[in-house]
């Protein structure tokens, strides 16, 4: 295999006529890359275009550039090192496949370039952490759950891609909240954050189990959750009062919560415009504005994290939400 010095040339190389060819980015601005993982959901097209919209608008100091991985962690390898050559100053990224890209940020960061993770976390040390709590989010729904079924039932989960940290932790909270209690966990899958597939997999669980043997649907994002809602609706049994629970606040979501169609979801940051103002304020020492984006913890690795609460949203509380979420919907526009 190629070693890291040795790729660096070949990219190098071939970026050479299309640097030469494209107009160079300004010798006194500062570039930012942002490494994003795909562009599959509105929540990762939202934290892509706020951030863009923001930097555009309040940083004419700052190139963003932006690369999209496709939902490949090979390319995500390949776009990071890219944005080396190109001269970044901070690199902020969501990761496709955290285990994939962890040695290739470990090589940014040797390269002295401030690494800022947004909502998905990394198992090593990066400059800076910003995004919600994922495994928090998973407790109160299934302590919310256990409540609403009075600690007894069945419940299908519908988790994300197992290769990033809020699908493991929103599991892993959820598992916590319903130890000890009579709930079971009849069926799961990963879904991978994708609609159809959600569909698929509750089209099928509902033949193998009949009317009343399940109550709830635990789903780790809302995109599943609308497909675990089209399938029971097409199956006629939206009048068993089974609950459906989607995490990160789409205005859709928000909407079908309060219409009754999805119990529950939970606010869940885009990390946008934050992100890129994290990014602005390392690259130029501004300690003030990373301490106005949230709870800021300095931790014993001389890692950094800043913390964006989420908060539960239901049927007596939904209509305080209504257009504050991301997404399209027909009445917030």
């Amino acid at each position: 295999m190629l070693n890291f010095t040795r790729r660096m040339l070949i990219i190098s190389a071939g970026l050479a006529t299309i640097l030469t060819a494209a107009p160079a980015f300004s010798a006194d601005k500062i570039v930012i890359g942002f490494s994003q993982a795909s562009s599959n959901s509105a929540h990762r097209n939202t934290m892509t275009k706020r951030n863009q919209a923001y930097a555009a608008e309040h940083f004419k100091d700052v190139d963003l550039i932006v690369t999209n991985a496709e939902g490949k962690s090979a390319k995500q390898i390949s776009d990071v090192e890219s944005l080396m050559v190109q001269g970044m100053k901070v690199l902020m990224i969501s990761a496709q496949d955290s285990a994939a890209i962890a040695p290739t940020i470990k090589q940014v960061l040797a390269a002295g370039i401030p690494v800022i993770t947004l909502e998905r976390s990394l198992d090593i040390p990066v400059t800076l952490h910003v995004g919600p709590h994922n495994k928090p989010i998973g407790t109160l729904a299934g302590k919310y759950i256990a409540e609403a079924l009075k600690g007894k039932g069945n419940v299908v989960e519908i988790k994300g891609d197992p290769a990033v940290a809020p699908a493991v932790e929103r599991h892993e909270g959820f598992a916590e909240a319903i130890a000890g209690t009579e709930i079971k966990v009849i069926a799961e899958t990963h879904a991978d954050w994708d609609q159809e597939k959600a569909l698929k997999f509750m089209e099928d669980t509902l033949q193998r189990f009949p009317a009343g043997q399940i109550q709830a649907v635990y789903a780790h994002n809302d995109n599943m959750a609308f497909g675990a809602l089209r399938a029971i609706q097409a199956a006629g049994r939206d009048k068993e009062g089974i609950l459906i629970i989607g995490i990160d606040g789409e205005n859709a979501a928000i909407r079908a919560v309060a219409k009754g169609d999805l119990t529950a979801t939970f606010t869940y940051s885009t990390v946008a415009p934050e992100g890129v103002i994290a990014a602005h304020a390392l690259a130029t020492n501004d300690t003030a504005a990373l301490e106005k984006l949230g709870t800021l913890t300095k931790k014993d690795d001389g890692s950094m994290e800043i913390e964006i609460a989420s908060k539960m949203i239901t049927k007596e509380n939904a209509a305080e939400f209504f257009c504050k979420g991301f997404g399209d919907d027909p009445e917030c526009k």
